[in-house]
This record gives structure tokens, C-alpha cells and sequence, in this order.
């Protein structure tokens, strides 16, 4: 359903001198306080109320909100305003002497959004109580439309065939959705997003330019602007998601705002718990998820609520593949795969996730006037990555656990029916741990295997230096991890070797391909901890000035603290005069939680600091909405003075020195936004905005350990740096959209953009420099974004209801992510990209439709007196796009990584992968029983158990074959095997059959929800 951003103006009142200066004397206040930590969760409930026969407007008529404190009384005009109300569906009571009361029931109020409802009232004809029940109807247009939203409420969500808010957000205009499976993909800066969902990019943005909230309190990660968060799907009151000009209340976002409502305790007790499950029928894939909440009144405190929810689930394979049981059938044999599949051929193996998330929200009202929320929400997801590299060994396949916990709490004071204020306090954390699947944070397991002399592998390790050889020295004492394991601070005996081949590299070595990792020999070797959190302040006043003219401002502000640990190899050597191999700060060199690092390791402490005032003025059915926001960043690290000659100023040329640092810039941005509204017709409106948006880059390419780059710069060895010295990003945005209604049921919305990025974060390659060049983050990459949106909404109809959405993008730039020049860079820096060309996410068409038929009690064919369809709802979501672009290039080693220098046969991103489409669907039947609504439904995924493809091979642009093999020098490599007995075609043929370049196939699920 699309929904547009609007605040309405209150009653027309004389304003007097004293009441200005305070309100004056608030705005300074609130500027000297003065990003965004939290967005607006409340709408407004506004109408006008006339005499049924006189059709004159009605004064001092009581609209209360049925249940709660909230309400208001009509003015002159027979107007009532109800602001900042929660997020739900209500019902209104309207009643005034010598007319009969009026209760008008199905209200939904959504985040940011006002809500109409004009009512005609009749003159009570008997001393009798009536009352007048009435059911509001959502309209097709909003006749003051500034910028475009598309929400999501609770019944459309629950009724839909998605598990959540991610799905959802993936089906509305201008998203597309990215795989990242592929060790290129991976190389080029997609990244491990999520356990449960793939990345979205919205409106052609990079992932972390959508800014995710939950409650209006962010949940991003800032280090790679990425959320991890879960939301029980049963505890969502309404997603949101605005990909126009938003708000100058928001700051630090780009592309778009994906808003989480979580539901709310009310007057009366209600629960839900809801089981799913894929294990029915066919191929089960073991998909289960249990989840229950309860609200209700807080038990012997008055005017206070609760609400409470939680999940768990459990995933046997989070990514499946319809072509993962033609792995097992073809080379199971040969490779001992049947012991590896044999429960589940069709299962992807160490693929899986178990999670948890929880949320809580109270509310207590002190006075009418004066309003208390706390709130929180958390999850926790341990997860692993297949991938095909690991095909033989499993087990050790990377590992990731993801934590996150955020606690809120807010104040709403209203000191009048024209001014009202809102304070909150908010603490985020999240943090993920990422390593070996079976070692994982214990870093003392890494050590390598010791060879004696006979040549016989020991598990001990070199035993002239006894148990612990991780990081050894002597003379130093035993250090203790976190986990409680002691290892030494120094590094490995040159005599320790290891056993690190991997089935990435089998043409490194000819002889080792038989044992491969088939004896579990090697681990991941990788591993990466980090951690980060902010304390969020935010203040907002609205105050309406007159019938014509809202006026809001406000502040907010966040405290970051950031903690990053990575080893490239935990397997090999660490060595602290040279460190090479771990980058780490807020961490010390073992991984241990520390605030003693020093000026090149310490934890970092960015604040953020926002303010932002915003006018609304409507005259004659014209709405202007104006907005100016202010941007102080300051990143609080040392950064390079000379980056060309980064040793130079201090006492030695060969060292990094606290003089060879200087403070880094503070920032300072200013961002107007204006939206303009008017009616064309009594049928048609149009809206025009502009925006300019400044975001500040990912945290995690600002911030590097710099013992870690002394030594990677001393050494040569290629790395790209993060820099403090980098600006935000800089985009200007432009909209101009038509909505018209097609008769009573239908109506169509056209909305064109145009985006222009500026300053976005790639690789430089630093040269000339002392005493060599080396590789930095900075802002170079630059692009454009335009397109155009079409939805076509049906209210529901002889009951079916649909929504048809279908987009135009054009997405070109520089690069596609902070990474896409890695392999450039590494292997011709001379030559990095200076011209746009399509971007990774360039989805040219998108299509997504949702048809919900449903019935209500006592329709649908009859059988006696039974129906046995009523209550029943059939909802069926398509999905159709065509494929993003990717490079040809000429046939090379593309399976293996061996080779990652790819030559490319046409221009970047010049040819683009096949068309995607898809169907899912959901059938439910409630069935009430006393107070008790309990509802079975069947779920189906890839209804038509269709293969897309979304990745393959650059070589041949097919997803199981690089074409390799048919080369001279793969024909030379198989001659050469065969007579060594080591099956290299068939290891090449198993190792680019990759599973990850297809999405899921047919997937059944049975789910049970129970509610009262």
C-alpha cells in the first residue's frame, strides 16, 4: 500500500507574544543541543466533522481514541486533530450533545503519516443511547502527497508468503536483491551480509546506504552500515519503506529508510504463537521457526502496557540449491560425498543457522499529558557459510555469530493542544565473530601440525617449545584469552610447518589433490571480531502555529564506541616488530577486549551530532514542505600528515611515529529538502521534491590499526587501507510523481527520479609515495542513478485486493562497491576506471505483484449451513526482473581463485545475466473458537520450481561451468593427473559446479498460528 509523509496543520489561533518567545527560546535551546538515532514511529489522526443535514461544521464535538487516554475536540471549522498517536489500527468515538455517538472502527494510523477520516453526524431523534458504528476505508490518493512511502501493516504482512521485514522490503519498487557467493563477488566488496536474507540495494545505492530502524531507533552496524537485526515476524505492526526525498530529520542515509514498527501492549490481553516448519512433504530442507508474543494492561498498575515477544528458529540449510543433489549423485562417489550427504542429498551441508530475537516494549502514561516508553529488542544468530571451496571439509567452513541489542527509552510531553515534545535515550550493540567452522574464537587452535623428521604428521606441535606455539617468545608470560586459553605473545618457530591446502588452490600442487582437506586437515584461516555500540540522544518539538503553518525542529546525537579485531591467517605467524598479519584496534594483538592500545590501536570514539528544523505550509490545497538540516561529524583519529611519504616527519623513515599523525578533519554539512504537493483534479495529484543527503562512510574504511599498515607499508604487501581523511558522500536527489484514481477501486502512481553521487569511497592506489606506493580508501568513485515507478493499487474488489508495482532503473557509476577496483588495483593499478558504466545492481526491469483473494464469514460456496472457504485467503506474490549485468572476459582458471586477474573480452558490465522470475504463495483458514482464532496455513516457495540463475562464471556467463578445462593448459594438467592417479578434471568439475549461482527451489512449509 502506498502511503505519503504529511503533518496537518491545527486550528487557527492568535498566537500570544510570551507563548513566541518560549517557543523562540526552545529553538535555540533545542540548535545548541543539536544523526539520526531515531525516526518518527507516530502518525496523526485528523478529519472534519459536519451536521448530516446542514452540512455545516460541527464545534466542541469529543474524537476520542477508543481504549487509550488519547483524543481531541473540534474546532470552529469542525476540524480534530489527534497527534503523535502509535502506530496500530483504531477506533475512533465521536459524540456531542443532542447528536447520536458515531464509532468508526478500522483507523490505521501509520509511522509519519496523517490519517483522514471526515464524518457526517445526525441529530438524535429519542432520549435512547445509539450509537452509529461506521468502518473507515484507507483512500486511494493522498491529496497532500510530498514524498513516496510504501507500507506494509500487519495484516498484509501476516497473510503474505514471507518470513520477515527483509522479504518484505525486497518486493517493493526500486529494490533489488544481491547474492554474494562467489570468492570474485566476495573480492569486489559484497560481503556476508546477513544468515537469514541476501543484501538489498535500493534505488541503485550501495547496501549501506539504507538506513534500517527499529521503534525509530537504528539498528546498523556502523562499521560496514550493514544490520543483522531479527524481528519475531508476529511482534511487526507495519514496515515501512521511503525511497523519495525523506525528512530533514534524518541524517547519515543516502538511498532510503526501512522503518520496523513493533506492536504495542493495549487495554486487553492478546497473544499470538505461530509454528512453521518445511518438514511435510517432498524434499525438507528443515526450516523451522516457533515464535510467541503477549501484551496487555501491566497487572495492578493503571494506564500502564506491555508487550513481549520471542523466536527461535533453526535452519538445516539457509541457501538451498536445486542442483545440490546432482552434486551429491555425480560425485559422491568418487570424493566420499555419501558419507557427507547421506541423510539429505539434497541439503547443503554445514549451511545452517540457530537464532534467537526478542523483543519488549512498556508503556505508562503518568498523566494524559505525560507519557513513558521503554523498550528493546535483541537477537543472536549462529550461522554457517557454505562454500564450494570447502566442499570436501565442511566442517571447517566459515562460522559467524551475530549479536545485537538495543535498549530505548522515550518521553512524550504535550504541554498543549499546539505544542508537544518528545526526549529519548537509546544504547545499540552489535557484534560479529567470523572464523573457522570448527575453531572458531579459539585462537590457540589455529597453531599449525609440527612434521617430524620421519614424516609423520603430529597433532602436538613442535615440542622443544611444549603446547602453546600460536605466539611464542620465552621470555614473556603466558597470556590469557578470552575465552580462558593461554598462548604466547610472540610468533611461530620457523621449523613449524602446516598443512594449509585447501581445495581453493588444487593446481598449486598436483601431488596433494588426493588428500585435499578429505582427512580434515584444513581449517579456515581467517578470522575477524568486531564490535560496535552508540549512546543516542534525540529531541523533538512540534508546534503548530497557526491553521496554515507546522513547525518542527529538533536534535539528535550518538557517541560510537568501535572495537575491530582481524587476523588474515590465523594459521600463520604473528610477529609484533612486523606485524603483518592482524589489524586490530580496541582489541589487543590476541583478541582480547582492551582499552590500553595505545595511539595506534586504541578503540575508536566517533560522535555524530545532528539538528534539523522543518516548516510546513499549505495554502489552497498547495503543501510546501521545507526542511534544513545540519551535519557536525567528527571521526575523533589520528590520520596520515604526508600520506605520499607516511614515515617521513617522525624520528625514523622506516617506522611509523606518533609524529608522522595529525588529528583528523571534523565535518561540517548543511541539507536542504523542499517537497511540494498540489491536486491537479479532484482525481489527480502531483508532487515534486529535491533533496541533497550527506553520508558519512562506513566506519570500517576509517579506521585501521596502524602497527598493521606500518608493517604491510614496509613490507609491500598489497592491502587496501582505511583512511580517516575521507569526506561524507554527497548525493542530490530529484522526484516529480503523478497519482490518478481509475474510477472508486483502482488508482496508478508515476513517480521519476534522478540521483547524482558524489565522493562515494573506492581503492587508491597512493603513488609516488615513500618508501613505496600502497593502496587507501578514498573518494573517488562518483555515479548516476535514474528511474522510473510504476504501481497500480486495486482496493479490494468482489474480494480480491492487488498491488502491482514495476520499475525502470538505469545505475551506472564508477564501481559498485568500496571494493570493486580490489582486483584492478592489485594486479595494474595504472589503470583504475574514470568513466561510469553499469553498476553490479543495475537491474534494468523489476516486477513484483501481490493478489490476495480472501473471504469473510458466511461466503464462498455453502454446503447446508457450513462454508467451508469462509475466513480463507489466498495470497500469491510474482517476482520478475531481468539479470544484472557482469564482465566477459576470456577463459581463465575462474574456479579455482588461483587466477583472479580476469581479461576482459568487452566493456565492464556489458552483458548481463537471464531473466529471474518467480511465484510464492499462501493459503490460510481461520477458524474461531470462543476467544480463540486459530489459523492453519500451507506456504509454497517457487511454486513452478523454476532454476534462476543469479551468478555465473564471467568466461562462458553459465553457473556450472567456467570452460576452463577445455584450455591447453587444463588439457596438460589432466594429462598429468591421469597418469599420477589424482582425478584433477574431476576436482575442477565438482569445484566450479557451483551451487550458490541458483536461487531456492520448491520449498513446502506447514504453519500453525494461534491467536486471542
Amino acid at each position: 500500500m502506498r502511503r505519503y509523509i504529511h503533518i496537518e496543520p491545527q486550528s487557527n489561533k492568535e498566537v500570544p507574544l510570551m507563548r513566541l518567545r518560549l517557543i523562540s527560546f526552545a529553538l535555540v535551546l533545542v540548535c545548541f543541543l543539536g544523526s539520526s538515532v531515531l525516526g518518527s514511529v507516530v502518525g496523526t489522526i485528523t478529519g472534519k466533522l459536519t451536521d448530516g443535514t446542514t452540512k455545516e461544521p460541527l464545534l466542541g464535538v469529543s474524537v476520542a481514541i477508543q481504549g487509550t487516554t488519547m483524543g481531541a475536540v473540534t474546532d470552529e471549522n469542525g476540524v480534530y486533530r489527534i497527534h503523535n498517536v502509535p502506530i496500530g489500527n483504531y477506533t475512533l468515538v465521536l459524540s456531542s450533545m443532542g447528536y447520536t455517538t458515531v464509532e468508526v472502527s478500522n483507523i490505521d494510523v501509520s509511522v509519519g503519516v496523517v490519517t483522514y477520516h471526515d464524518q457526517e453526524m445526525t441529530t438524535r431523534v429519542t432520549e435512547l443511547d445509539e450509537t452509529i458504528r461506521v468502518t473507515g476505508e484507507r483512500p486511494l490518493i493522498i491529496r497532500d502527497q510530498t514524498t513516496s512511502i510504501d507500507i506494509i501493516e500487519k495484516d498484509e504482512l501476516l497473510a503474505m508468503p514471507t518470513r520477515g521485514f527483509e522479504d518484505l522490503v525486497g518486493i517493493q519498487n526500486s529494490v533489488v536483491r544481491m547474492n554474494s557467493g562467489s570468492f570474485l563477488q566476495r573480492q569486489r566488496g559484497q560481503r556476508a551480509g546477513k544468515g537469514t536474507g541476501s543484501e538489498l540495494i535500493l534505488r541503485g545505492g550501495r547496501p549501506s546506504e539504507i538506513a534500517y530502524y527499529v521503534d525509530g531507533f537504528s539498528q546498523q552496524d556502523p562499521l560496514t552500515g550493514i544490520s543483522t537485526a531479527n524481528i519475531n515476524n508476529n511482534a511487526i505492526q507495519e514496515v515501512s519503506v521511503t525511497s523519495g526525498a525523506f525528512s530533514a530529520e534524518y541524517g547519515h542515509v543516502a538511498s532510503g529508510i526501512v522503518n520496523v514498527i513493533t506492536s504495542s501492549g493495549s487495554d486487553k490481553y492478546h497473544g499470538n504463537v505461530d509454528l512453521v516448519t518445511d518438514q511435510i512433504v517432498g524434499e525438507s530442507f528443515d526450516h523451522n521457526y516457533y515464535s510467541a508474543d503477549l501484551g496487555g494492561p501491566i497487572p495492578g498498575l493503571e494506564k500502564g502496557y506491555f508487550f513481549i515477544s520471542g523466536e527461535r528458529r533453526y535452519i538445516a540449510d539457509r541457501t538451498p540449491s536445486p542442483r545440490t543433489k546432482e552434486m551429491h549423485e555425480v560425485w559422491g562417489a568418487d570424493f566420499g560425498l555419501d558419507e557427507l550427504y547421506s541423510e539429505n542429498p539434497h541439503r547443503l551441508p554445514s549451511n545452517s543457522l540457530e537464532g534467537w530475537s526478542y523483543q519488549g516494549k512498556l508503556d505508562y502514561s503518568f498523566t494524559p499529558e505525560f507519557k513513558v516508553q521503554l523498550s528493546g529488542n535483541g537477537s543472536i544468530d549462529n550461522w554457517r557459510d557454505y562454500r564450494q571451496e570447502w566442499a570436501l571439509n565442511p566442517e571447517h567452513a566459515p562460522r559467524y555469530k551475530d549479536k545485537n541489542l538495543g535498549l530505548n527509552a522515550k518521553i512524550t510531553h504535550t504541554l498543549n493542544e499546539d505544542f508537544f515534545y518528545n526526549l529519548s535515550g537509546s544504547y545499540f550493540m552489535t557484534e560479529r565473530l567470523a572464523g573457522d567452522g570448527v575453531i572458531f574464537d579459539d585462537l590457540d587452535g589455529y597453531r599449525r601440525q609440527y612434521v617430524w623428521d620421519d614424516g609423520q604428521v603430529s597433532d602436538v606441535v613442535n615440542p622443544e617449545f611444549g603446547e602453546h606455539n600460536l605466539f611464542w617468545t620465552p621470555s614473556e608470560e603466558i597470556i590469557v584469552t578470552r575465552i580462558g586459553d593461554t598462548l604466547y605473545d610472540n610468533w611461530l618457530d620457523t621449523t613449524i610447518v602446516g598443512t594449509d591446502t585447501t581445495f581453493a588452490n588444487p593446481l598449486d600442487t598436483i601431488q596433494t589433490l588426493d588428500s585435499l582437506t578429505l582427512d580434515k586437515t584444513s581449517y579456515y584461516p581467517g578470522f575477524t571480531h568486531r564490535k560496535s555500540s552508540y549512546l543516542g540522544l534525540k529531541g523533538d518539538m512540534t508546534y503548530q502555529v497557526n491553521a496554515n503553518h507546522t513547525l518542527r525542529a529538533g536534535f539528535d546525537a550518538q557517541r560510537h564506541t568501535l572495537r575491530y579485531y582481524r587476523n588474515l591467517d590465523a594459521t600463520k605467524e604473528y610477529e609484533p616488530a612486523n606485524n603483518v598479519m592482524v589489524n586490530h584496534y580496541g582489541f589487543d594483538a590476541y583478541g582480547n577486549e582492551s582499552d590500553d592500545q595505545g595511539y595506534k590501536n586504541e578503540a575508536k570514539h566517533p560522535i555524530n551530532l545532528g539538528v534539523f528544523v522543518e516548516d510546513r505550509l499549505e495554502w489552497r490545497g498547495l503543501i510546501v514542505l521545507a526542511g534544513l538540516r545540519f551535519d557536525y561529524f567528527d571521526y575523533r583519529a589520528l590520520k596520515l600528515k604526508v600520506p605520499e611519504a607516511p614515515f617521513l616527519d617522525g624520528q625514523y623513515l622506516d617506522s611509523l611515529d606518533f609524529e608522522d599523525l595529525e588529528p583528523s578533519e571534523k565535518f561540517y554539512r548543511f541539507s536542504p529538502r523542499i517537497g511540494v504537493s498540489f491536486p491537479v483534479s479532484d482525481r489527480t495529484q502531483m508532487h515534486i521534491n529535491f533533496g541533497k543527503f550527506f553520508q558519512r562512510p562506513d566506519l570500517n574504511k576509517l579506521y585501521v590499526g596502524y602497527d598493521f599498515l606500518e608493517a604491510r607499508v614496509r613490507a609491500g604487501s598489497y592491502y587496501p587501507f582505511p583512511s580517516p581523511a575521507l569526506e561524507p558522500e554527497k548525493i542530490t536527489q530529484y522526484e516529480v510523481g503523478l497519482s490518478h484514481q481509475l474510477g472508486e477501486n483502482v488508482a496508478f502512481d508515476l513517480t521519476a527520479y534522478y540521483k547524482d553521487v558524489q565522493g562515494l569511497t573506492q581503492i587508491f592506489h597512493q603513488t609516488p609515495a615513500f618508501p613505496r606506493a600502497y593502496d587507501v580508501f578514498s573518494n573517488i568513485d562518483f555515479g548516476t542513478i535514474k528511474g522510473l515507478d510504476l504501481a497500480l493499487t486495486m482496493k479490494r474488489t468482489r474480494n480480491l485486493r492487488m498491488n502491482i508495482h514495476y520499475t525502470l532503473s538505469y545505475a551506472t557509476g564508477t564501481g559498485s562497491f568500496a571494493q570493486s577496483s580490489y582486483i584492478i588495483n592489485w594486479s595494474n593499478p595504472k589503470f583504475p576506471p574514470k568513466t561510469t558504466s553499469p553498476l553490479d545492481y543495475d537491474q534494468r526491469h523489476n516486477v513484483s505483484a501481490v493478489f490476495d483473494l480472501r473471504t469473510t464469514a458466511k461466503e464462498g460456496p455453502r454446503v447446508g449451513d457450513y462454508w467451508p472457504l469462509e475466513n480463507t485467503s489466498l495470497n500469491v506474490i510474482l517476482v520478475a526482473g531481468s539479470g544484472t549485468p557482469y564482465t566477459p572476459s576470456y577463459t581463465y582458471d575462474e574456479a579455482t581463485e588461483a587466477a583472479v586477474r580476469p581479461q576482459p573480452r568487452g566493456t565492464i558490465n556489458s552483458t548481463s545475466k537471464p531473466w529471474i522470475f518467480n511465484i510464492d504463495l499462501k493459503l490460510e483458514r481461520e477458524f474461531s473458537i470462543s476467544d480463540f482464532e486459530i489459523t492453519p496455513y500451507f506456504w509454497v516457495k517457487n511454486l513452478l520450481d523454476r532454476e534462476n540463475i543469479v551468478g555465473v562464471y564471467e568466461s562462458t556467463g553459465k553457473p556450472t561451468v567456467t570452460g576452463y578445462l577445455q584450455t591447453d593448459a587444463a588439457q596438460t594438467t589432466i594429462e598429468q593427473s591421469e597418469v599420477e592417479g589424482t582425478m584433477y578434471q574431476e576436482h575442477y568439475e565438482l569445484k566450479q559446479f557451483s551451487s550458490a549461482n541458483y536461487s531456492n527451489p520448491r520449498m513446502f512449509f506447514l504453519g500453525l498460528r494461534m491467536s486471542f
